[in-house]
């Protein structure tokens, strides 16, 4: 009589978690069917590198790749904060998000509250993670150069320059 109670417990906890199981995969496969596109599917890329999309977010960027017809995003840049001040995006006459065939480049505004006006930002980066932000420009042997520096750095120096070409 034991043995055929012990029978019957095991058998009905093994119907209580397979139907737990399923359970979980409907849940899941209903989550599958009803989550929400992803606020960069409906827009046309404003950059694309080597076959991947790049899509200038709110003062971001987002990288999206196609692996096997599966698109995929992934932030890879956030612009720093400021205290104080408010980022948008802004390509003060140029594309927010541009690529010069060597660095994608993110322009965009900086308010510092209560002063009003826009200073504006631009961030770099060649791999897409060593980023650059642009801290004015330098003349070398008379002739002008773009001075970047790594974000984060307190350096006041320049860790690269780029030569201005006027067309």
């Amino acid at each position: 009589m034991t043995v055929s109670r012990t029978l019957l417990g095991l058998m009905a906890s093994t119907a209580l978690l397979t139907g737990c199981d399923l359970l979980e995969r409907r849940s899941v496969e209903v989550e599958k069917q009803t989550a929400p596109a992803p606020w960069w599917e409906p827009l046309e890329p404003d950059v694309i590198i080597y076959g991947d999309e790049f899509y200038a977010g709110t003062c971001s960027i987002t990288q999206v790749a196609d692996v096997d017809g599966v698109k995929t995003g992934e932030e890879i840049f956030k612009v720093p904060s400021r205290f104080l001040a408010d980022c948008v995006n802004s390509g003060r006459g140029e594309e927010v998000l541009g690529y010069d065939g060597e660095y994608i480049i993110l322009r965009v505004c900086r308010t510092t509250f209560g002063a009003g006006g826009c200073g504006g930002d631009s961030y770099r980066s060649a791999d897409f993670e060593n980023w650059e932000e642009h801290i004015g420009v330098t003349w070398i042997n008379g002739e002008e150069y773009e001075a970047w520096r790594k974000v984060g750095s307190k350096s006041s120096k320049a860790d690269s320059v780029k030569k201005v070409v006027r067309e």
